[in-house]
């Protein structure tokens, strides 16, 4: 058994961003962080390895790397001896800055002694879920569908786990959940129109982090605000989740989040 680095593929950010309709640079910056809970290796006695693997990357990397291609690549470490956990992160790490053309690439290797069991705590976010709403008919994504009100400066919390999208390789679908947070400006957005606007997803085959990126672009047209942060949790599929997180402007850091938001970041969603 060896290691198979050139099963990695690498998708250019500037192919979804382009079809978006994102200009560099891009007035947004964020990560991605991936779970891999199927991760597994030799240690040098043979005694195989159980825990999960989070990566996160920067939003600035030229590439993200294609979910399956990363699944086979991971799958490839499980009769593979290594002397130790460092040793491990080092050749991935090596391995996936190449094809993300990045050095900002974060990994960690959580077992059962570190796991943490928090899940996220949504309590503080308006689940726009259960609110009646007209006969659905738009299943691709649609902007107009998401309306305004008229705001002052007031900070909104929404969520909902009813986005559901698909691979443009495979047409498998991806299930998730949405939280956005925004400080308005002089708008807020209708709830029962961002939900109208996630169910329209339904059918559109992208990319998670592409799909993360043209919800942020639409609700940045029709409400801009003073700060936006959006992060899309996704289901386990193939062993591994993704979770993109994007802030909106470029000056807004993560260490400034409201701390509602920031705990979901690195907490696992039920369905995760």
């Amino acid at each position: 058994m060896r290691l198979q680095a050139s099963l990695l593929r690498a998708i250019p950010r500037s192919q979804g961003r382009d079809a978006i309709g994102w200009k560099e640079p891009v007035p947004f910056h964020g990560s991605d962080i991936w779970n891999a809970y199927e991760f597994s290796f030799l240690h040098d006695n043979g005694k195989p390895t159980a825990g999960i693997l989070a990566m996160e990357y920067s939003a600035d990397s030229l590439n993200i790397v294609e979910s399956k291609s990363l699944k086979l690549y991971l799958n490839s470490f499980s009769m593979i001896h290594f002397t130790s956990f460092d040793e491990v992160l080092y050749t991935i790490k090596t391995d996936l800055e190449k094809v993300l053309k990045t050095d900002s690439l974060q990994l960690y290797y959580e077992t059962y002694l570190s796991f943490s069991n928090i899940f996220s705590d949504s309590s503080a976010f308006t689940c726009v879920d259960e609110i009646d709403i007209d006969r659905i008919s738009d299943y691709e994504p649609n902007p107009s569908l998401l309306k305004t009100n008229s705001s002052d400066d007031q900070e909104f919390y929404y969520c909902s786990h009813l986005l559901r999208s698909n691979c443009p390789l495979t047409n498998q679908p991806d299930w998730g959940s949405i939280y956005l947070y925004y400080h308005a400006d002089k708008k807020s957005i209708q709830p029962e129109s961002l939900l109208k606007y996630i169910i329209s997803y339904r059918l559109h085959n992208e990319y998670h982090e592409e799909c993360c990126e043209r919800i942020l672009y639409d609700v940045l047209n029709v409400l801009s605000p003073r700060k936006l942060a959006l992060i899309c949790k996704y289901t386990r599929r193939g062993g591994i989740d993704i979770n993109p997180l994007r802030l909106y402007p470029r000056y807004f850091k993560p260490a400034d989040l409201p701390e509602n938001f920031t705990q979901l970041i690195n907490t696992r969603d039920f369905h995760q």
